[in-house]
């Protein structure tokens, strides 16, 4: 049997197919008893539009790209859901990519996209994206791309993230205020901005404290996978240490099962707060005292703001434009008061 058309059903309606097509694009001057007519008759008739049509017509797919650097445990999964929940709101759909975190791969879905007509696109860079002139060629051919959590620090493109150098700044208040001087500090990948970031905010923090980081040191885990060892070697070049700031979930996550694996009592004997989603600190035991950095906030913020500027450049070229979420200190129960002998 061939796909029913708009014609199919103007035939059985009686009408005419212009008639058809405002009706079931629900138009104010066709009345209500025509358009359930046509409804019922396109239910019958199994109809289904021609969306590619339909894109050709009104130069838009309705669709969003995501393009990630991976997929892990950790707060990705509820920003894709925020992206979702957000881009199914406007009436749009997400297409999504992973670039591996390799720029080549990177550059290649980006155009991809493009291709697959995506109405814009939301990016969070890749390990090896440093330099962004691949971007910014998408951004001048009239694709709108908006940088996501992971944006390079790149001012002169629109990102939505979160003021990684002052939320650890905060976490280093908070241990400072319960009587800590002698803490760590453990980042990722060092060649990454927002390692980079988030170090800075620790150092800045440090200096504001009379500190520095021979009084605070600081361990960079460059593979997670190696992080059993690197901590251990930290722990025991420094076994005075009684607290640890941890940039991330999944830095989160796995300090925690090393340090339970080596039989030290949290937060008796080293005290944990760490920058998160908000999920994982409640899987633990304690629970982790953490800045809470919303993946679904991000990922609905980034997704209205995209889909906003999609429908605004087609009236009067609105720009998107950047945006700085807020994190929150949520005190739990890995961090102790620390009496100053």
């Amino acid at each position: 049997m061939s796909r029913a058309t708009i014609k199919d059903i103007a035939r059985e309606a009686g009408v005419s197919p212009s008639t058809v097509s405002r009706a079931l694009a629900d138009h104010s001057a066709i009345s209500g008893a025509t358009k359930s007519r046509i409804e019922a008759i396109a239910r019958r008739l199994h109809y289904r539009p021609n969306l590619q049509a339909k894109s050709l017509r009104t130069h838009s797919t309705k669709t969003i790209a995501l393009i990630l650097p991976e997929i892990n445990s950790f707060f990705v999964p509820e920003m894709m859901y925020g992206i979702n929940s957000a881009a199914a709101e406007r009436g749009f759909s997400v297409m999504m990519f992973q670039s591996d975190n390799q720029l080549e791969r990177e550059k290649a879905l980006l155009w991809y996209a493009t291709e697959l007509s995506a109405d814009g696109i939301l990016l969070s860079l890749s390990e090896e994206s440093e330099n962004l002139d691949h971007v910014q060629q998408l951004v001048q051919s009239g694709t709108p791309v908006l940088l996501l959590d992971k944006t390079g620090g790149a001012e002169e493109l629109p990102g939505i993230t979160i003021d990684g150098a002052g939320t650890t700044a905060r976490a280093v208040a908070h241990l400072l205020e319960k009587g800590h001087r002698r803490f760590g500090g453990v980042f990722g990948h060092p060649a990454l901005s927002i390692t980079q970031n988030r170090r800075n905010g620790y150092l800045h923090a440090l200096d504001q404290a009379g500190l520095s980081e021979l009084d605070c040191p600081t361990l960079e885990v460059t593979q997670i996978l190696e992080i059993s060892q690197n901590l251990r070697r930290f722990l025991a070049a420094f076994p005075d240490l009684t607290a640890l700031f941890l940039m991330s979930d999944e830095l989160m996550v796995h300090t925690h099962h090393e340090l339970c694996a080596m039989g030290i009592r949290i937060p008796e004997q080293l005290s944990l707060i760490g920058i998160s989603d908000g999920i994982a600190p409640y899987y633990l035991h304690p629970n982790i005292t953490h800045l809470h950095h919303s993946g679904f906030e991000m990922g609905y913020q980034a997704a209205r703001t995209l889909t906003d500027a999609i429908k605004a450049q087609k009236n009067d070229g609105t720009r998107l434009k950047s945006a700085v979420l807020e994190t929150k200190l949520c005190v739990l129960d890995s961090v102790r008061q620390h009496l100053q002998l």
